[in-house]
């Protein structure tokens, strides 16, 4: 059939980018660090769980194009982590971001809209997402850890591209940060967009997950819907909630979750 008079050529690289899967990892290897990880995502909230080095943040670190493997290979939409198409679609922040003391929080969030060519709308709405409208004029030395955190998060995820690689995002972030972030990544994820999170508390996974992939030693021990991680159970305590009206319902982490949050085998 050919195409009507007028109607714009198809794009073949965006065709391409939308066909691909977000995260195609194939029996990807670095020495001492991961081993024979294979792993496939197109799109919602997935936690890479397991004990420290586990090997999640060395994954990570080779989506983000700043660890290169040894075997295997991984792809973002189809591109290589290192090119600059995959830069272009993902976001990637790591567990702790140095940021200089004496800039002040719009100077940082200027710059990292400047290096990601985001407009003023996407500056606001990151800014605005992290709750840092009334600190912008304030030096990020005197900002609290958590704070320090959410403008991290901000800078980080300004123009909120489609992949999102958070190593541990919850580690030095306040209670309102939380909040903020776990909102802002469910939109994200219900707009289509995908969000890989590295986690080892229960909050984190609580947050952020709703599938997980257990790791352990570098290895890809299974992956398993949000539901097998947590259980519920009933407490008496005296607040008023529904039936009975003197119990609540409490989710705690299951086995499964606690056994790879502390290192034990899981499958």
């Amino acid at each position: 059939m050919s195409r009507a008079r007028g109607a714009a050529p198809p794009a073949p690289r965006a065709a391409a980018e939308a066909a691909a899967a977000t995260v195609a990892v194939e029996a990807l290897g670095v020495p001492g660090r991961l081993v024979d990880v294979t792993l496939r995502l197109e799109g919602g909230a997935v936690a890479l769980i397991g004990a420290n080095g586990a090997g999640k943040s060395s994954l990570l670190h080779v989506l983000a194009g700043r660890l290169r493997p040894r075997t295997g290979r991984a792809r973002l939409f189809g591109h290589a982590p290192r090119a600059a198409e995959a830069a272009r679609l993902r976001a990637y922040v790591p567990q702790r971001i140095d940021l200089p003391p004496h800039l002040r929080v719009a100077e940082v969030l200027g710059a990292a809209g400047r290096a990601r060519h985001a407009g003023d709308d996407a500056l606001a709405e990151a800014c605005g997402r992290m709750g840092l409208d009334v600190l912008l004029d304030l030096p990020i030395g005197r900002l609290s850890g958590g704070m320090r955190q959410r403008v991290a998060l901000a800078a980080g995820l300004v123009g909120a591209p489609p992949l999102w690689l958070l190593d541990e995002p919850a580690s030095a972030l306040d209670a309102g940060g939380l909040a903020r972030l776990e909102a802002w990544a469910r939109e994200h994820v219900a707009a289509g967009g995908t969000v890989l999170v590295s986690a080892h508390r229960p909050e984190e996974v609580d947050a952020f997950a709703r599938e997980a992939v257990l790791m352990k030693d570098g290895r890809v021990l299974g992956r398993h819907p949000g539901s097998a991680l947590f259980e519920l159970e009933v407490d008496q305590d005296g607040l008023p909630v529904p039936v009975p009206s003197d119990w609540r319902v409490r989710r705690r982490p299951s086995a499964l979750l606690r056994g790879t949050l502390e290192g034990d085998d899981a499958t």
